[in-house]
């Protein structure tokens, strides 16, 4: 064996120029490949670090509207009490508080409220100080405490041990203090592969920085609810029935909120795929395609160095070497040229997963959460891939070069058999298999770059986007804080170069969730009794939110002075609930009821067109606005719109609203620009790569395609030397060699052409307003395609009309 491996080496080192091609090629995909695994990884399905991940369920509200609802705090209590297939039940739910230093600086910090046996539950332990556990309720409801993420814990504490029963104070308007109890461990970042939470507190602490109410009402719906499956549980499937006899005992009991609600559980990896799995799949779908363009590049170097070797394995044979022998050192030349390729792989995704992040736009406002590391698993991903490639590339070659006929190639003199086959169908075969792969991977890539582009152009309803949005949290008595905000209003449209300014409960776009959502009922008709009334999301905003944010009025009229006092209740719709609550033109003066059938009558003054809400390219839906000034939100966004640069205004903001109240100070300063960026962010990181990875498999085949074209016109060159002896002209051989290279494309795209097709419909999902099957963007990457393949046959073909026809016919 070792002798095998020896040969294998020396032969490879006697072939500089193969082998370096091999290699790189290897190296190049399987860098792509680990760095894109990286990246999904880190994105999407890098494991949670709790106890028995295999067992963690998320369990979703559903209405008709809705399969992936959240759940108020009552109706989690319901289903941790009503069932017996999961071992236990948590609750968490997202928040932001602010943290404020003893110099009266403040940090907004993102926390996660969860119930108190979550960490009990998932089997977490802490690195420092302990966990609040069920047991703790009445103690937690006497002194506040919170528990610290690990990163937390570092940069704000520098891993200080000490901090364990340290007081800190946490605002939501006015300061509460509350003890830190414990630091997470490393390994628990979050459920959620892509982020992490700064604190982690118990319901009783969030009730002391906002309202016992929240944790009472059965319309504040803001928790996402979990279980660990029980041992006895054995899939998810098993606990469908007793969710749907607690959700019908819900109905019964609380017929205005959860008549027609239901829950659906699905396993932790089912989430991450219904999440992400689309953008994972197919980029991963892609690099794959890489792969196959790259295995039929080696397997064609490969099948012509076993036709250049072909006499030297024949006189092998003669000597006495079996077959086995021989297919055994050919492997052994496979297994080395795919380790080579590894380690340059591995070598390369180290460097590129470095480059990960900045692909990735952070949160506006927030620090990016998302690690990249090529760790154990992007290296058990390599080796495998390793391992598949080089059986792949490596099997066929191998077998055919170790089966040459031995007495044809002794009496021949040289290798006619084996070039025989050799510039038989199967070099072709592998040249048409590589363009049509090429087609798929450059169409999929070119729909996805098509795409993104069609996000950028979307009218997304936001016409000016030179606007600076300051989100600030009015406290406990947000009622109290009003006169301030006017005041704060006109402070703001004082400062240079702002041309208006307004309020809002929120920005759109603002990672918000989009508002809060609110029953409606219609004054002309009930829900039927088996019916849930429609849930919609809605906004409060001052008079010149419109004009701010250049929101264009559809009918009706806007806000003025009157709406914002006391009065007759107004609203404003979008285009989206007109169309599908009232539709037929009549939703100007039509009336609406908010939460209950005998709400206050609110109604409609005016249709505007739609915006986005919480995403640029999630499905448009109904949506209503308030006039700000008649209640209190306990928040408020401050939108300044300015000619220049809206984030060059945000130290003077800042600076103005701290200047008339501490309490107003802003917790986050973003432009509209960087939401509309981040939203479009993984369409664009989505994209980028494609195109990066369709360019490496373009360039790939463009070289395949020149090496089979070269190989095979040096293997016909004394029939060339004839042609030309005869009579041929140097421009008819030139067209030759090009006509078989050009055959080669059109057959390739003939093959690819249906396999795209069929390929970016399984991508469909990710593409924003462009058809699976768009004959432009096929026609288009034919085109290149063909073009590239000709290219590619040009330069052989020149190369063998430099050649005289003499030097040919001497040559045995």
């Amino acid at each position: 064996m070792w002798r095998d491996w020896r040969h294998a080496a020396a032969g490879l080192w006697r072939s500089p120029v193969f082998t370096l091609t091999a290699v790189a090629a290897l190296g190049l995909a399987i860098g792509a490949n680990a760095t894109i695994f990286g990246l999904i990884d880190g994105l999407w399905f890098r494991p949670p670090g709790v106890r028995d991940p295999a067992r963690l369920v998320w369990i979703y509200s559903t209405t008709a509207d809705d399969q992936s609802g959240t759940w108020s705090y009552p109706e989690y209590e319901a289903l941790r009490d009503g069932t017996r297939s999961f071992s236990a039940v948590v609750a968490r739910g997202r928040r932001g508080t602010t943290m404020v230093g003893a110099d009266g600086t403040s940090e907004l910090l993102l926390v996660d409220v969860v119930s108190t046996n979550f960490f009990q539950a998932l089997g977490i332990q802490p690195a420092v100080g302990h966990l609040f556990t069920p047991g703790e309720d009445a103690e937690l409801e006497r002194e506040p405490a919170i528990v610290i993420g690990h990163a937390f814990w570092r940069r704000r504490f520098g891993g200080d041990p000490s901090v364990i029963g340290r007081t800190v104070t946490l605002s939501r308007g006015s300061g509460v203090p509350v003890v830190i109890a414990g630091v997470l461990p490393p390994t628990f970042r979050e459920i959620d592969a892509d982020a992490d939470r700064d604190i982690w507190m118990p319901p009783q602490t969030w009730m002391r920085l906002e309202n016992r109410d929240t944790f009472a009402r059965r319309t504040d719906r803001w928790f996402e609810v979990l279980a660990m499956k029980a041992t006895s549980t054995r899939t998810v499937a098993e606990a469908q029935p007793e969710l749907d006899a607690v959700m019908r005992q819900l109905a019964l009991a609380y017929p205005d909120t959860n008549r027609g609600r239901g829950a659906r559980a699905v396993s932790h990896l089912k989430r991450q795929i219904e999440s992400g799995g689309t953008n994972a799949l197919a980029l991963l779908g892609l690099v794959l395609l890489l792969v196959v363009i790259t295995c039929v590049n080696v397997a064609n170097l490969l099948f012509a160095r076993g036709v250049a070797r072909a006499r030297e394995l024949a006189v092998r044979a003669a000597l006495g070497a079996t077959h086995r022998r021989l297919i055994r050192e050919l492997l052994a030349e496979c297994v080395l040229l795919g380790g080579a390729g590894a380690f340059v792989g591995l070598t390369l995704a180290l460097w590129l997963i470095r480059l990960m992040p900045s692909l990735i736009i952070a949160p506006p406002g927030f620090r990016s959460f998302t690690v990249f590391q090529a760790d154990g698993r992007v290296l058990v991903f390599t080796l495998a891939l390793t391992l598949v490639t080089t059986v792949f590339f490596g099997l066929a070659p191998s077998w055919l070069a170790a089966r040459a006929d031995v007495a044809t190639l002794i009496k021949s003199g040289g290798p006619v058999a084996a070039g025989a086959r050799a510039d038989g169908p199967i070099g072709r075969v592998l040249a048409i298999a590589q363009v049509a792969v090429s087609l798929v991977l450059l169409a999929g890539a070119a729909a996805l770059a098509r795409s993104f582009m069609e996000i950028k152009r979307a009218d997304i309803g936001v016409a000016s986007p030179n606007v600076l949005t300051a989100w600030t949290s009015g406290g406990r008595e947000p009622a109290s804080r009003m006169p301030e905000t006017h005041v704060a209003l006109g402070r703001l449209a004082a400062l240079p170069g702002v041309t208006g300014t307004a309020v809002a409960f929120r920005a759109p776009l603002s990672l918000s969730g989009g508002g809060i959502a609110h029953p409606v009922f219609f004054s002309d008709r009930l829900p039927a009794k088996a019916e849930t009334p429609p849930s919609v999301k809605f906004n409060a905003i001052s008079r010149d939110y419109f004009a701010v944010l250049g929101v264009r009025l559809v009918e009706g009229r806007l806000f003025n002075v009157a709406d914002e006092g006391p009065g007759e209740p107004v609203m404003i719709v979008n285009q989206a609930f007109a169309a599908r609550f009232l539709p037929g033109g009549r939703a100007l003066d039509a009336h609406v009821r908010l939460d209950s059938a005998s709400g206050a009558e609110h109604r409609i003054i005016g249709v505007v067109q739609n915006t986005a809400i919480n995403s640029i390219t999630e499905a448009t839906e109904p949506y209503f606005y308030l006039p700000y000034w008649r209640a209190a939100y306990g928040e408020a966004t401050f939108l300044i719109q300015t000619l220049s640069d809206a984030a060059a205004l945000a130290p003077s903001v800042r600076a103005t609203l701290r200047g008339i109240d501490a309490a107003l100070e802003p917790r986050r300063v973003v432009t509209m620009r960087e939401y509309i960026e981040f939203s479009g962010g993984t369409y664009r990181a989505t994209a980028a790569l494609a195109l990066a990875l369709a360019g490496l498999g373009l360039v790939l085949t463009i070289l395949g395609i020149y090496g089979v074209i070269a190989y095979r016109t040096t293997r016909r060159a004394r029939e060339l030397g004839i042609r030309m002896a005869v009579g041929a002209s140097r421009r008819n051989v030139l067209l030759l060699v090009v006509r078989e290279g050009a055959l080669v494309g059109v057959s390739g795209i003939a093959l690819g052409v249906p396999a795209s097709i069929a390929g970016t419909r399984q991508i469909a999902a990710m593409l924003f307003r462009v058809s699976p099957a768009d004959p432009r963007v096929l026609a288009a990457v034919a085109a290149v395609l063909f073009v590239s393949v000709c290219a590619a046959a040009l330069v052989p073909a020149w190369r063998a009309t430099r050649v005289e026809p003499f030097e040919t016919l001497r040559t045995p």
